[in-house]
């Protein structure tokens, strides 16, 4: 079960996730229902239901026709699965029904920061909110942030907060909509600005490449992906110095800033991307799997950024080919005031 999907697409519509359990045991399955009955307004069991249905014949009279229900005070959903059309279709239906006070929510979706930290620069806003809920939903490298206020709530405190936060997150937010994903909202910024873009790809693989090519009309603006997974290929490609290879290793920052330079002096691009780094499971030395170092640069500067990614191959690669996005898309805002204008617009349209 996708917790962290449920809780985000409930999260959406007002419903904020509070507690979540996994249970295997007949008696743990009945003690834990009883409680959660005293303590929470909704609650949904999904999985294997007949273990659910089979631990509460003893104690509880619950049909096993019935997959939503009423019990004393909370309301009770019941599905072996949780996909979108249960959620869209019984699961949030219900929940609104039950509901005696309507809410809305916000997103702001951000990446480069954990829930931790988030919660460190929010602390002040989180605290001591009496109609105002925050929720934070981890995927590396992003981190959702959903402010929840109900309908009660004075609509120039809703209006104040949302500013205010927007203004603290302004760094590491990137979207304020959740359905639109990181390369689609740069895609479009490069195709609206007119602005053209060079990528030189080691330990993400092309992966930068690919979903930018997912958006419609992105030709007019990514001209050039290079996979230059060898010591070799940098070189010969890039023009990465051999001496500096040798000296630093292909995962530097010097080799990271030498792919992109000679990628935007070849290429003539507004701006370039280069990635070097471990994805794992075995490291160049001296560096630790994860260590990656991602190159954005325009004709005025290239900026190196170093970062160190947990998890597996696939979550390394994935993690440098978002904070890749995030780092191109944040100079793209930062050259051109009107690139930030739409941020502000959907700020306020909340």
């Amino acid at each position: 079960i996708d917790i962290n999907g449920i809780s985000h697409a409930l999260g959406k519509c007002g419903h904020f996730v509070e507690y979540a359990v996994c249970l295997s045991d007949s008696d743990e399955i009945s003690a834990t229902f009883k409680s959660l009955l005293e303590k929470y307004e909704a609650i949904l069991v999904c999985g294997d239901v007949h273990r659910f249905y089979d631990a509460m014949s003893q104690e509880y009279n619950i049909s096993r026709k019935n997959s939503v229900f009423a019990w004393n005070d909370a309301l009770c959903v019941v599905s072996a699965t949780c996909d979108a059309a249960f959620l869209s279709e019984t699961l949030i239906p219900a929940f609104n029904g039950h509901r005696k006070t309507c809410y809305a929510t916000s997103v702001f979706r951000t990446i480069g920061k954990t829930e931790e930290q988030l919660r460190e620069l929010l602390k002040d806003y989180v605290k001591n909110r009496n109609k105002i809920s925050f929720k934070f939903i981890t995927k590396p490298p992003e981190c959702s942030v959903l402010i929840r206020y109900s309908n009660k709530t004075h609509k120039d405190t809703v209006a104040e907060i949302l500013h205010n936060v927007g203004d603290l997150l302004k760094d590491c937010v990137y979207s304020y909509d959740d359905e639109i994903d990181l390369s689609t909202k740069v895609a479009d910024l490069l195709i609206r600005q007119g602005k053209t873009l060079g990528v030189a790809e080691s330990f993400t693989g092309g992966n930068i490449a690919a979903s930018l090519v997912r958006t419609a009309g992105i030709s007019q603006a990514f001209k050039e992906g290079i996979v230059c997974y060898s010591d070799h290929a940098k070189h010969n490609r890039l023009r990465v110095s051999q001496d500096i290879l040798d000296h630093y290793g292909a995962v530097s920052d010097e080799v990271a800033y030498e792919m992109a330079a000679n990628l935007l002096v070849d290429g003539q691009y507004d701006y370039v991307i280069a990635t070097t780094g471990n994805a794992g499971p075995t490291s160049e030395k001296p560096n630790e799997v994860g260590i990656c170092y991602i190159a954005i640069g325009d004709r005025n500067a290239v900026d190196v950024y170093k970062e160190h990614f947990e998890g597996d191959r696939e979550t390394v690669i994935s993690c440098g080919t978002q904070m890749a996005l995030f780092y191109l898309y944040r100079k793209i805002r930062a050259a051109s005031p009107q690139a930030s204008a739409p941020v502000q617009e959907e700020i306020s349209q909340q």
